[in-house]
């Protein structure tokens, strides 16, 4: 397994202050998401340019991008011109930056029910246009089971991925998003789905604040999954996502060349930290 992290998980504003934290971190890969143009692939093409060799120059690799195709109804005029603009745009430069790998979102869910499993057959028909026009770019979708969205649980997730055709779709496993749309036990639900599983984010869900928490908080048991991963020999990126810049109470600032770590770059370093403990 592979380690990498959000570069705007690690500073929101400046991808240049990311890269470099990141490679004095030993962290080899960065995701790509918000970049200062906005989300990836929105912005200049010199700016995606620039993006792209300030990754190469470090030395880095980019372990995916997310574009962030859909969260938005399925009926919605963005769904229509994402499929013919956005999404062959993000394959193009994913391509350039040397990854396959896009995550993509199962259409926005609208007040239906969590884990409810009765997605409707056009968020089927949606998601394979868009693996065809992914396929036809050079590129492979992965679906992120996010908690707004259809396939919100992994269980749904997993449902909507083989309506689709697992040979075409795979699945971006987030047990913190799983957790925060209601699922009573994410280990349970990953021995169902670790067939199908590409792609991991890691994050933690605190279910009694109803907020994200730091990798060793919090309701999902990161030393159970990942042994459940090395079980089913899963061999690719683990990319850290924190999510929180809330500092844990009477914690020890962190400094990184003599320089004070903000909050969410520190949040982010402990998690790498604490990561790397439970792999060795």
């Amino acid at each position: 397994m592979q380690i990498a992290a959000f570069a705007d998980e690690i500073n929101r504003e400046q991808l240049t202050r990311a890269v470099q934290l990141a490679t004095r971190w030993g962290v080899g890969a960065v995701e790509i998401r918000s970049l200062p143009g906005g989300r990836f692939p929105r912005g200049t093409a010199e700016e995606l340019h620039v993006a792209g060799l300030l990754i190469t120059d470090a030395g880095l690799v980019v372990s995916g991008v997310s574009p962030g195709l859909f969260k938005c109804a399925v009926e919605d005029d963005e769904v229509t011109s994402g499929i013919a603009e956005l999404l062959p745009r993000a394959c193009e430069w994913a391509c350039q930056w040397g990854t396959e790998r896009v995550s993509i979102f199962g259409t926005g869910r609208g007040d239906s029910p969590h884990g409810s499993g009765q997605f409707p057959p056009q968020v089927v028909d949606t998601l394979g246009r868009m693996c065809d026009v992914a396929l036809a770019s050079g590129c492979r979708l992965v679906l992120e089971n996010e908690a707004i969205c259809w396939g919100d649980t992994g269980a749904e997730a997993a449902a909507l991925i083989r309506a689709v055709g697992s040979d075409r779709l795979t699945l971006c496993w987030d047990p913190g998003n799983s957790a925060r749309a209601g699922a009573a036990d994410t280990h349970a639900e990953y021995e169902d789905l670790a067939d199908l599983v590409t792609h991991v984010h890691l994050k933690n869900f605190n279910a009694e604040a109803a907020a994200w928490s730091l990798l060793d908080s919090g309701v999902i048991d990161w030393s159970r999954q990942l042994h459940a991963l090395t079980l089913n020999d899963y061999s690719g990126y683990l990319v850290i996502e924190t999510h929180t810049a809330t500092e844990p109470a009477n914690v020890t600032p962190l400094s990184e060349a003599g320089e004070k770590l903000a909050p969410l770059e520190a949040n982010t370093l402990r998690n790498l930290r604490h990561l790397r403990a439970l792999l060795d």
